[in-house]
């Protein structure tokens, strides 16, 4: 049996990274093994499994566990609690955080557009206008989702009539009503006929396509390039652990370049993950996410990406994370570096 030697200089640098070193399959090779905590598990965080399905984060010596903690706040907290390395959600968590003094930043975007639509039955408007006096099913706020429709409404001349944000008055007629259920049970509320009109989002924009559903309103269309999830980590690794963060920004820009390279191939991650699902739904979803721009070509935020969340929808819907600045928010020095060095991947 051949024997793979350790340093003590390897060894050292795995302790001080937080993390254990394991061995990458059939290579020898020690890798860093590190937790990535996901807000939820979404097809819109297609590139982050694609990392870890095509490879990419083994090519960089990273042995990444996907933690889903099935709610943004839990997932931050995780690196805060030094539980994981990465967390990947709304950009405006980590911005909220330093606002209670936690030092964390953004280091990238993961997906880079209001990915929801608002699904209705067939032959339903697709001017906001005319929903006056209907129900708008949307998940349980605070959510991006519920900030985004807030301000459809509002683009719509509609006015908040509540404290809550959940009641809507438009210049005449009756008031538009949210109304929130559990994140995830979007479309299962909508086909139990509890509104006619719901909030969804990939796979479940597409499942309910294929039950006759239709969208009537697309945020990605209406907001254009949206800075909607970031990756973030504690500025304590970006300072003490800068070769394991690029590493990881490395994996995770590979993957984005291989899937707008080879779209059909990122859609068989996506079906692989999603087996017990209509494979047909599935791989259109996961294309339709790449077509629309959701799936980034790299990690780096624009200026337009970013003041479309933070100094317009944030701002409009009164949220405490409002007009942060992108200076002290964002480190986009990782993704610089990768999306500079990689801009080609072969078939994997």
């Amino acid at each position: 049996m051949t024997k793979t030697l350790i340093t003590r200089r390897l060894f050292n640098a795995g302790l001080a990274a937080g993390a254990t070193l394991t061995f990458l399959p059939g290579s020898g090779r020690a890798a860093v093994k590190i937790t990535a905590a996901e807000a939820v598990e979404t097809m819109y965080y297609l590139p982050l499994y694609a990392a870890k399905a095509k490879g990419f984060f083994e090519q960089e010596g990273l042995d990444v566990e996907i933690f889903n903690a099935q709610q943004r706040t839990i997932a931050l907290r995780a690196i805060v609690a030094g539980d994981a390395f990465t967390y990947n959600g709304d950009p405006a968590e980590p911005a909220i955080a330093r606002q209670r003094g936690v030092a964390c930043k953004n280091i990238g975007v993961l997906v880079d557009r209001a990915v929801q639509v608002v699904l209705a039955k067939k032959g339903m408007s697709k001017n906001p206008k005319d929903w006056k006096g209907e129900k708008i099913i949307i998940p349980r706020p605070p959510h991006t989702a519920v900030s985004l429709i807030q301000m459809l409404l509002i683009d719509a001349d509609y006015t908040k009539a509540d404290a809550d944000g959940l009641v809507w008055k438009p210049a005449s007629g009756a008031n538009v009503q949210l109304l929130p259920v559990i994140a995830g049970s979007e479309l299962s509320a909508l086909t139990a006929g509890q509104a006619n009109l719901s909030v969804t989002i990939e796979p479940a924009t597409s499942i309910g396509a294929s039950q006759g559903f239709e969208p009537v309103a697309s945020f990605a269309e209406h907001f254009g390039p949206f800075f909607f999830t970031s990756f973030a980590v504690m500025e304590d690794s970006i300072k003490n652990k800068p070769a394991q963060v690029q590493s990881f920004v490395n994996a995770i820009t590979k993957a984005m370049v291989y899937g707008h390279k080879y779209p059909d191939k990122v859609a068989d991650v996506a079906v692989a993950r999603y087996k017990d699902s209509d494979p047909n739904v599935m791989r259109a979803a996961a294309k339709r996410i790449v077509a629309q721009g959701a799936y980034p070509k790299n990690m780096l935020v624009s200026a337009e990406s970013y003041k479309n969340n933070f100094e317009r929808l944030l701002p409009a819907t009164g949220h405490p994370a409002a007009g942060y600045k992108f200076d002290e928010l964002m480190d986009m020095s990782f993704a610089e570096k990768a999306a500079a060095a990689i801009t080609d991947v072969k078939e994997s």
